[in-house]
């Protein structure tokens, strides 16, 4: 008994199959991983309870789906490896390939629909083994998305057709009604008109059918028909017209779903005659035409609904589109739009139209400033001494108080070139002698200077002769202040007659 085994530290089936864990569990039965402890190979091992063993149609059924997938041998149909019957657990069992992964119903129930190369992809190699299978004169008869494995390897995911156990064989049977009866259970909703009377004569155009339903759903998402009940199913089949793939899922392209479409016809004489003749059809279609078989196989998806293509990172050119960042140059520069616009906020932050060097040359602005403001009153003070002997107690005014009204047209702070010379000239012309007329051009050059190192207002430099040129009143000195007919030079330094 299960159970009884299932409480053993070990054990072992058949002699030579050590089980390792409980897969699955049924009504019928349970399915193990076990390990051949002569090759070492890792295997699923499906066993019958004793008390289901009793009935003749089980057994049959059970010795069916060996002989069925242990005489075939294709990529995509599971290796059946061994059968037979164990007495010490009174069981009988059929030792298969092991595989890792889901069916795609799983993925469908992930995922919800597949597109047209994912499904082609997926479905067109499980085509290519029925056709394998119908030339050995086998029809599966149960073609449902719960019974095509997506087996992940290291490769990719191989689909692999499994359950041939209500197969028709080419041998004669005397349980074919029995059979046929036996799959309604299940999946009733793929079965073809004929296979649903329990038709005798079914060939592999049902399994045609079939296929047409597994590739309704997993386009659309639908079948042709939909029930709460078998009976209700069959109902449809008998007296209804299929639902059109088209009408389910118009995005799909029209020669694709006219080959689908055929598939479920209910005349079969009127279906596709063989399987591979769909599958032929379904490859002529535009969305297979030229298609690599290799990188294809990278789109079908495994049981969690994620395919290889979907791990794989964006292509460069994805990236520059999205980010705008020119690829070809390793620099900090932007590439444009395509319509000729950079990006507002990038283009900004990392524009290549504004100068790098140009905060340099501002850094050295302010010293060449006050450099040529203390050279220009400097030279100022010492002319003045030495040509008119002026008082030694006015050149404290004229460097504390004075030296910022000597930028009378001063330029903007930010610019640092000097500006024009003709301006400053133009306050000494009244005075009666040429003398100052040096010292006004000399620190001409650091006029602008002054007023950055000095921080005093441009407009109220400009006001401070006011008047000589300008109608507003003076700017009072500071105390005691200077007789106004008093005149001063560009360098603040009283003018003597």
């Amino acid at each position: 008994m299960p159970s009884a085994v299932a409480g053993r530290a070990e054990m072992v089936i058949g002699g030579r199959y050590r089980v390792i864990r409980e897969l699955a569990t049924g009504g019928m039965g349970t399915v193990y991983e076990a390990e051949n402890t002569r090759t070492r190979r890792r295997v699923a091992i499906k066993t019958i309870r004793p008390e289901v063993a009793q009935r003749v149609s089980v057994v049959q059924r059970f010795e069916r789906e060996a002989r069925a997938a242990g005489q075939l041998r294709h990529p995509n149909i599971i290796d059946v490896l061994d059968m037979g019957d164990d007495a010490e657990h009174q069981l009988l069992f059929i030792v298969e390939e092991f595989l890792v992964g889901g069916d795609l119903g799983q993925c469908l129930r992930a995922v919800g629909t597949l597109g047209p190369r994912a499904a082609l992809a997926t479905l067109l190699p499980i085509m290519d083994a029925l056709v394998a299978a119908h030339a050995h004169g086998v029809v599966h008869r149960d073609l449902k998305p719960d019974n095509i494995f997506l087996h992940e390897t290291p490769q990719g995911v191989i689909p692999k057709l499994i359950d041939f156990g209500i197969a028709k064989l080419a041998e004669p049977s005397t349980d074919g009604r029995r059979a046929s009866l036996g799959s309604l259970v299940g999946s009733p909703i793929y079965m073809s008109p004929e296979q649903a009377r329990a038709d005798a004569s079914i060939d592999a155009r049902t399994d045609v059918w079939s296929m047409g339903v597994v590739f309704y759903e997993a386009l659309t998402g639908r079948t042709p028909f939909e029930g709460a009940s078998a009976f209700a199913l069959f109902t449809q089949l008998a007296a209804e017209q299929p639902v059109a793939i088209a009408t389910l899922a118009p995005e799909l392209p029209p020669d694709l779903a006219a080959v689908i479409q055929r598939a479920v016809t209910k005349d079969r004489a009127a279906r596709w005659p063989t399987m591979a003749a769909f599958a032929e059809a379904l490859r002529a279609c535009e969305a297979w035409r030229g298609v690599d078989p290799a990188e294809a196989a990278r789109c079908i998806m495994n049981a969690a609904g994620v395919s290889r293509t979907m791990e794989s990172t964006r292509s460069p050119a994805a990236i520059a589109d999205r980010t705008t960042v020119d690829m070809d140059d390793p620099g900090p520069t932007l590439s444009m739009d395509s319509d000729g616009r950079g990006s507002g906020l990038w283009t900004g932050e990392l524009s290549p139209e504004t100068p790098a060097p140009a905060p340099r040359r501002a850094r050295w602005a302010p010293l060449v400033g006050a450099a040529a403001l203390v050279a220009a009153v400097i030279t100022g003070v010492v002319i003045t001494r030495r040509d008119h002997g002026d008082p030694p107690s006015l050149a404290p005014a004229a460097v504390a108080v004075d030296p910022p009204s000597a930028a009378p047209e001063a330029a903007p702070v930010p610019m640092p070139v000097a500006p024009p010379a003709p301006a400053p000239v133009a306050l000494p012309a009244p005075a009666p002698t040429p003398a100052p007329a040096p010292a006004a051009v000399t620190p001409d050059a650091g006029a602008p200077r002054a007023a950055i190192v000095r921080r005093a207002p441009v407009r109220r430099i400009i006001r401070r002769p006011a008047p000589v040129t300008a109608p507003a009143p003076p700017v009072a000195p500071p105390p005691p202040p200077p007789p106004p007919p008093l005149a001063r030079g560009f360098n603040g330094a009283p003018i003597v007659d």
